[in-house]
């Protein structure tokens, strides 16, 4: 076997590039993060205890993927921010998608020192998308085993989603509007802005697939199917 050209300070006997752990330090270092994962709002209240049930489950997930690639070290710089507040309770995407983007202006400069106008050239997705965790999504989790990463969702929130709007010139040129989909708290289009993902993907690997609209176009599934992002 012939030996890498760019092998893993991680793990040698691989290419660097195939070293999760060394993508994400690259990630990082590119925007000069501290601080990364995908910001969580908590939009259950029935049982506290099933809640750091969950967040547990989410750390060691990480843990684990991290583990395998030799890259322990990021352990300290993963910040899950949970968002809480009983009024999340029964919201919907679109309410959250307008109090995450007016929370990300300012937690950027907060967390990372970065000005919040750089925001949409960065790589890095924490203040791109969020997910959102009702009780379904919870039931859904902690229903199953816990080294079953594939069973189970969260909500995956494309925070610069925004509806399509198109005029009669476009519309023309498309043939006429396209066919309806079933409505999904109101939207009836193929893109809703959500996505149900496997839970074990939502922190790791899921933020280093996403950082922008191509991305997200390229992993999207319409609701109730539940993306892999490995």
């Amino acid at each position: 076997m012939a030996s890498p050209r760019d092998p893993s300070k991680r793990t040698p006997e691989i290419e660097s590039w195939m070293n999760g752990a060394d993508k994400l330090e690259r990630l990082l270092d590119r925007d000069k993060f501290k601080a990364w994962g995908f910001v969580i709002y908590r939009c259950t209240y029935r049982s506290d205890s099933e809640w750091e049930e969950f967040i547990v489950r989410i750390h060691k997930r990480v843990e684990e993927y991290l583990g395998y690639y030799n890259g322990l070290d990021l352990v300290g710089s993963f910040a899950p921010t949970v968002l809480e507040d009983r009024s999340f309770e029964g919201a919907t995407v679109i309410s959250l998608r307008e109090k995450f983007n007016e929370w990300a202006v300012t937690a950027i400069k907060e967390e990372q020192g970065i000005d919040p106008s750089h925001l949409w050239h960065l790589k890095n997705g924490r203040y791109r998308f969020f997910i959102m965790v009702d009780q379904e999504a919870l039931d859904s989790v902690l229903s199953t085993p816990e080294d079953d990463i594939h069973e189970g969702f969260v909500r995956l929130v494309n925070a610069e989603w925004k509806p399509e709007e198109l005029d009669e010139e476009e519309l023309a040129e498309r043939g006429g509007p396209g066919p309806e989909e079933e409505p999904l708290e109101g939207c009836t289009e193929e893109d809703v802005g959500w996505m149900k993902v496997c839970w074990g993907h939502s922190q790791m690997p899921g933020y280093l697939q996403l950082d922008g609209s191509f991305d997200w176009d390229m992993y999207y599934s319409r609701p109730p199917v539940i993306q892999s992002l490995s």
